[in-house]
């Protein structure tokens, strides 16, 4: 069964894995200059870190 999680977390690390998503898109369709290619990969490692912090904080790290 599902681990019922906090909402205002639960929202946020939705949002979170839907930016990623999309941000991982994005880069491999690639066309785009350098700058914006390093700002994307810049906000993905940001977003990266910000989701393994709130799922440690759950306590449903690495389990998917």
């Amino acid at each position: 069964m599902a681990r019922a999680l906090p909402l205002f977390d639960a929202m946020e690390l939705d949002k979170i894995r839907r930016k990623r998503i999309e941000l991982q898109r994005k880069l491999a369709r690639g066309g785009v200059d350098v700058r914006a290619r390093i700002h994307r990969e810049e906000e993905l490692r940001t977003l990266t870190a910000r989701q393994i912090e709130i799922e440690l904080r759950l306590g449903i790290a690495g389990k998917r």
